[in-house]
Parts: C-alpha cells; sequence; structure tokens
C-alpha cells in the first residue's frame, strides 16, 4: 500500500498461550502513525440504532433530518446503522420510524444497542483511512493462511480470490469500534491486534450470518461433545449423547444434523457431513466416514430391535388375536430412540409416571434377548 509501513519493532512478549511471541507492529502510513489518523476521529461512547429495510433508504436524507448528533457509517452486511448521543438510542429510534413511515420506508427488526464504541472514520480526511486500513489488510492476508482456508472451505460461495477483498471489509467494519486507549500486559493494544484478534472468529461469524446463528451454534455443541467423548469413552458420541449436548430429542437432533449437513451447504465439515443411515452419521461424527460393512451392520441390528420392538407391541407370535398397545409403543420409542427416562416420556405422553413405566414394562417382558445382540 503506498506511503504504509511497518514501525520496526521486535518486542517480545509472552502470549496468552504463555508462549513467547512478537509484538504486533504499529502501522505508518505518509510519516504518520496510526494512532495520529485514528485520532482524527475521536472515540466516542453512543447508542446505535440498526435495522433492515424492505426498500433502500437514503441514509444522508435521514441523518440530515436527525440533526448533527446522528452519524452513520456503511457496513458490508447491508444494514442500516446510526450513532446516536448515549441514552437517547430509544429515542432515535422513534424518530428513524417517524421518518421511515412518512418516507414510505418499511423498517424491518430495529433494536437498539446501548454504550457502544464508535469513531466517525468517515471524518478522516485526505483518504488516509481507507491506506490504513489497507496495510492493516495486507499483513494480516500474509499471516491469515489458516483463517483464509477455513473461511473458504466453510462457506458456500466464497473463493480465494474473494478473500482478500472481504478481509478488507472486515477489518473496514471492525475499524469503528477500535480503542486506541485500551491496554493490557504486554502493553497498548494497536489496531493490528485488535483486527488479529477479531479475525480468528471471522470464519465462524460469516457462516453464521450466511446460514443463521443456530446451525453454526449447533455444529460446535456436536464438535465438543464428540471432543469429549473421544477423550472420555475413545468412541464417537451416540445420538442420545448428542442430542443432549444440544438439549433436544434425537427427532429434533436428526433435523438439525441434516439442516446442517444438506441445508446449510457448509462444505468440508467432516463431522457434520452426516451419512444416510445412522451408522454414516456416527462415523462422521469423528471426521471419516463409515465403512460399508460396518454401515451394513448397523443398519441390519437398528432393523433387528425396530422389529422386534414391533412384535412386541404388536403380539402375533402367540397365535391368538392380534394385540395393538399404542402407548406402550409410544414409550418403547421414546425410550429407545429419543434416548429419555421414564419421566420424560411420561412427560411426553400427558400420562402418570407409574402408567409410563408400565407401559414400557410390559415391552420389555415380551421382547426376546436374542432379537436384539
Amino acid at each position: 500500500m503506498t506511503g504504509a509501513e511497518l514501525v520496526p519493532d521486535a518486542e517480545v512478549i509472552m502470549t496468552a498461550n504463555q508462549r513467547l511471541g512478537r509484538k504486533v507492529p504499529d502501522l505508518m502510513v505518509r510519516g504518520l502513525h496510526e494512532r495520529e489518523i485514528l485520532d482524527l476521529a475521536p472515540a466516542m461512547t453512543c447508542d446505535r440504532v440498526h435495522w433492515e429495510t424492505v426498500e433502500p433508504i437514503d441514509m444522508a436524507a435521514l441523518v440530515a433530518a436527525l440533526g448533527h448528533e446522528a452519524r452513520t457509517r456503511q457496513w458490508s452486511d447491508g444494514q442500516s446503522r446510526v450513532w446516536v448521543p448515549e441514552g437517547r438510542g430509544h429515542e432515535y429510534r422513534d424518530r428513524i420510524r417517524a421518518w421511515s413511515a412518512e418516507h414510505g420506508v418499511e423498517m424491518v427488526n430495529a433494536r437498539v444497542e446501548s454504550g457502544v464504541p464508535f469513531r466517525d472514520l468517515d471524518s478522516v480526511p485526505d483518504g488516509l483511512l481507507a491506506e490504513l486500513l489497507g496495510a492493516c489488510t495486507a499483513w494480516l492476508y500474509s499471516r491469515s493462511y489458516a483463517i483464509r482456508r477455513k473461511l473458504v472451505t466453510e462457506v458456500e460461495g466464497i473463493d480465494d480470490d474473494d478473500v482478500y477483498s472481504l478481509m478488507y471489509l472486515f477489518v473496514h467494519d471492525h475499524a469503528d469500534r477500535f480503542d486506541t486507549g485500551r491496554s493490557g500486559r504486554n502493553g497498548t493494544l494497536n489496531l493490528t491486534a485488535f483486527m488479529y484478534g477479531k479475525l480468528r472468529t471471522w470464519p465462524q461469524d460469516a457462516a453464521r450470518s450466511a446460514y443463521g446463528r443456530t446451525v453454526v451454534s449447533d455444529r460446535i455443541a456436536l464438535h465438543r461433545a464428540h471432543e469429549q467423548s473421544m477423550a472420555t469413552t475413545g468412541g464417537a458420541p451416540t445420538e442420545a449423547t448428542r442430542a443432549a449436548a444440544l438439549g433436544v430429542t434425537v427427532t429434533e437432533l436428526r433435523r438439525r444434523e441434516d439442516a446442517i449437513a444438506t441445508l446449510s451447504g457448509m462444505r468440508n465439515y467432516d463431522e457434520l457431513e452426516l451419512a444416510e443411515d445412522h451408522g454414516g452419521r456416527d462415523a462422521a461424527m469423528h471426521g471419516g466416514s463409515a465403512a460399508p460393512e460396518v454401515a451394513a451392520e448397523t443398519y441390519a441390528r437398528s432393523a433387528a430391535v425396530t422389529r422386534a420392538l414391533v412384535s412386541a407391541v404388536v403380539d402375533v407370535r402367540k397365535g391368538a388375536r392380534r394385540r395393538h398397545d399404542p402407548l406402550a409403543l409410544s414409550a418403547a420409542y421414546l425410550a429407545f430412540w429419543e434416548g429419555l427416562g421414564r419421566a420424560q416420556i411420561a412427560r411426553e405422553l400427558d400420562v402418570l409416571p407409574r402408567t409410563a413405566a408400565a407401559a414400557l414394562s410390559r415391552v420389555l417382558a415380551v421382547l426376546d434377548p436374542a432379537e436384539l445382540t
């Protein structure tokens, strides 16, 4: 980047992981230190009103109508944002709603965040900000290969050629909240170190934006359940264990895993590229795919268990009259496939616990253990 350079700084520091490292360098643009440039837009504490619109909105006209205390800045996510004096966010939100209604603009999901840091970086003159952010992006790009690969592999539609420009937008979006006065055990935090810390969660944040927060949160919870299971039992977690990690039933777990695997379009999540059958699900959770014979064996056993349970509640083995027991079938399903305890089964079926226990006992009493092995 023309006119931009690094401040020589080989200071050795202790990282958060108790390892020796080197301090991230400060940046210089046209002979100006990064702190001098950022101080042209002093840090403030504001309330932020942000929302989405169905139709395009003229932000310049809106801010002009709100007065000189309101400021706006364009972010890459397409949302509208206005920063206003601290403590007056709800007042300005109502004014923005009134202005939008008057101009035929529909606001969606308007929110107020109180006490957020803000710099009006658009007030920095002569293109200094663009050069500073460009220098920061260049430094980060050359030292973030793993992060870049993760972004490309996990978010559908992003290619290697897109990453540099996207990283610049990322840096641009976060620059207004940087606090030049923040310090720690290794001294004052500089812009590049601040951005590098933010960049670590960039692929995850991008995936949340692309696919929805629930999908990515589920993926993280399932990955942690897998790691814990491998550490404690040496094997992949069962469906019941994965369901417990998400706090849902096994049926809901399967729906969410299918959403992660097929609807989200996330690529190369090996632990979540789930196979069609449950054997494939379990094997895929630890980064591989089930061998055909393992999948077939698991499927065959699952089918045997299913037949045994159905025959236990639809009794045709004794040659007498056909007997149906739908309550027992429901209890057996919730116990064997959903992994619920008897008290939970009672709540699901809206019966007394002893009624649920009796229904399950009727199944267990007629099951042939040989059919379950």
